[in-house]
């Protein structure tokens, strides 16, 4: 196998075409060490945790060669009111793949393993599907980079929370049908959860052990992460408690089925040192654990289309860019029931920091900010490159761009009506705006291909043109350019679909009380009633769908068999069969019988649920067995 050896001719043939284009100059250290007022800073913190109803927060700051600071603030614990500490465990959620990521890498530096690998050849027991898989084979390197097309994991996976003893291999066998590629594998990033763990089973093959022991012998042990683990820790005392949306109702641990993608837990203190080896590229109070090159591979994306044509910003092996106060730095985000983190470094400025709090709120965000903005502070932001572009080659970039690559495919019968954006040039300036009125954000060329935002210091937006000669915005999200007339005409044809089912419950408002008058009577009640049943079917189904993303516990109510499910499922046939009888009604029904403008409408209302119908049909809805999906 080529192993490590893929790794620096893949970088060498990358980076010179990116680097002049994407990477500002390298900021100077401010002279002395860096500071921060841990006294002031705590206090802030607190604030914030109180506004938010955040029982408690894990942090750790450093830099090159010290934690400047790893400690808490808040409860660990609120009904027995134990504070954070440095060495309390939370639960990081996707941060664990940050570090099954340098578990594979030590792999592929051992020898045992190639990035490139297809899967297939490696392990022909993982169940997934492909159609591409002659040209375009899923191999290690796409399923880590979230590029073999897979769906994220489906609900009943969500909700398979109740098995604290499930092998790798069992919890990838639990619902295979939600890795089938949705295009071709190494072209588009789409997030899936699955992906890091077919990694980590192949490393449990080659190794023949299990994934976790692997990952201690070759990660935590090296870095002295003595307390860090995928299971439950053999001291419960030290796991902080996670909390539900009023921070003081606990929260289940959820036993995830695909442990190396989500259940790390982990503290402060610990994670202090992974980022200072980070930081130093490999290498931890002089000893090295991964070459320079390897932690150069995990920060840089390979597999995407913007990626092959040379450009570096972007998902890599887990381990994303982020752009963090005006400065490129790179790391990961997670979060899982009653959590949420981050955890973000930069080997140019020499600093890191990582950030989880006990309850999932928005406010983590502000604390984020607060860290990256005192962390920084004294380092001079680097200016972005810009090239000048003519407005002809400006021009070729714009358009409108609808995303095509949805987390959740599911998700794309309402997200591509609204995940549309549209770049224009004005007075020789490129913008980019969504549909829904998103603030309106200029595009500074860079190159002819790849652009950056206003505010930030490298390019992030890239412009590509897939196999199939369609032009493709790649940033984060994948929008592939449209004409300026197909949303509009989607969202037409929605809204009038919508207005006439609308009309069969306002109808019904008239025709109701005037039978219960003595009117109407001489019109059939199934000329009536149908239209009007149809539509209630298509809303319970609709109405099931959506309630439990307003009031919580998404995972429970479509992941297993449970009144909501059964609602989508049977609204959905109810649905199928009450438009069938509603259209034969409607077109069977004469004029003298029912009157025109009952005709007309039961028509008009069987059309639009038809059309529904079809939408719905073609999108997996009707009859969709969630707990089975």
């Amino acid at each position: 196998m080529r192993g490590l050896r893929s790794i620096p001719l893949a970088l060498t043939c990358a980076l010179p075409l990116a680097l002049p284009a994407q990477e500002p100059e390298p900021v100077a250290r401010p002279p002395g060490v860096v500071t921060v007022d841990i006294e002031d800073l705590t206090a802030e913190i607190r604030k914030i945790l109180d506004e938010n109803r955040i029982p408690g927060a894990s942090i750790a700051l450093v830099d090159r060669d010290r934690t400047i600071w790893a400690g808490g603030v808040g409860k660990a614990d609120v009904a027995t009111g134990v504070d954070v500490t440095a060495d309390h465990l939370f639960r990081v959620g996707s941060i664990s793949k940050s570090f099954t990521s340098l578990a594979v890498l030590r792999a592929v530096e051992g020898g045992l393993l190639d990035l490139d690998t297809p899967v297939r050849a490696l392990a022909p027991e993982v169940g997934f599907s492909n159609r591409w898989e002659a040209t375009h084979p899923v191999t290690v390197a796409t399923v880590m980079e979230h590029t073999a097309g897979f769906d994220d994991i489906h609900f009943r996976e969500f909700a398979k929370v109740d098995d604290p003893g499930i092998t790798l291999f069992e919890g990838l066998a639990y619902n295979p049908n939600s890795r089938i590629s949705r295009w071709r594998p190494g072209t588009h990033m789409s997030y899936s959860n699955s992906g890091p763990a077919i990694a980590a089973y192949i490393v449990e093959k080659l190794t023949g052990g299990n994934f976790e022991d692997y990952v201690r012998e070759q990660v935590f042990d090296p870095l002295r992460m003595e307390n860090s683990t995928f299971r439950l820790p053999d001291d419960p005392a030290l796991l902080a408690k996670g909390y539900g949306a009023d921070g003081v109702t606990e929260a289940n641990y959820d036993h995830i089925i695909l442990r190396p993608s989500g259940a790390l837990n982990t503290s402060a203190a610990e994670m202090a040192r992974y980022l200072r080896m980070m930081i130093n590229r490999g290498t931890l109070d002089g000893v090295r654990l991964l070459a320079p090159e390897t932690i150069t591979r995990m920060e840089t994306p390979t597999t995407t289309l913007a990626a092959r044509a040379g450009f570096t910003y972007g998902y890599g092996l887990g381990n994303r860019a982020l752009i963090v106060n005006g400065h490129v730095f790179h790391g990961h985000g997670g979060g899982i029931t009653g959590f949420s983190s981050r955890s973000a470094y930069s080997s140019d400025l020499g600093v890191g920091f990582f950030v989880s709090v006990n309850r999932p709120s928005g406010g983590i965000g502000d604390i984020w900010d607060l860290l990256a903005e005192r962390l920084t502070e004294g380092f001079e932001k680097p200016p972005g490159a810009v090239a000048a572009l003519s407005d002809e080659e400006l021009r070729a970039m714009t358009g409108t761009y609808q995303n095509v690559t949805p987390r959740l495919q599911l998700t794309y019968v309402l997200s591509r009506f609204f995940d549309i954006r549209r770049v224009t040039l004005e007075e020789g300036k490129l913008f980019i705006q969504g549909i829904g009125g998103d603030r309106k954000r200029e595009l500074v060329p860079v190159t002819a291909k790849s652009f950056r935002y206003e505010d930030e210091p490298v390019a992030s937006v890239f412009s590509v043109v897939d196999e199939d000669g369609h032009q493709v915005r790649q940033a984060g999200p994948n929008d592939r350019r449209v004409s300026a007339v197909w949303p509009a005409f989607q969202l037409s044809a929605a809204g009038t679909t919508l207005a006439l089912l609308i009309s069969a419950p306002l109808f019904a408002l008239v025709w109701v009380p005037a039978r219960f008058l003595g009117r109407m009577k001489t019109i059939p009640l199934r000329t009536l009633l149908l239209p009007l049943l149809a539509t209630l079917a298509l809303a319970v189904s609709f109405i099931s769908f959506i309630l439990p993303f307003a009031v919580g516990g998404v995972s429970e109510a479509f992941g297993k068999f449970s009144g909501v499910s059964f609602g989508i499922f049977v609204g959905s046939l109810g649905f199928v069969a009450l438009t069938a009888l509603s259209l034969y009604v409607s077109f069977r029904s004469p004029a003298a019988e029912t009157g025109r403008f009952v005709r007309l409408h039961g028509r008009l209302v069987s059309l639009a649920c038809t059309v529904a119908l079809i939408y719905l049909w073609s999108h997996g809805l009707i009859g969709l067995r969630t707990w089975a999906y």
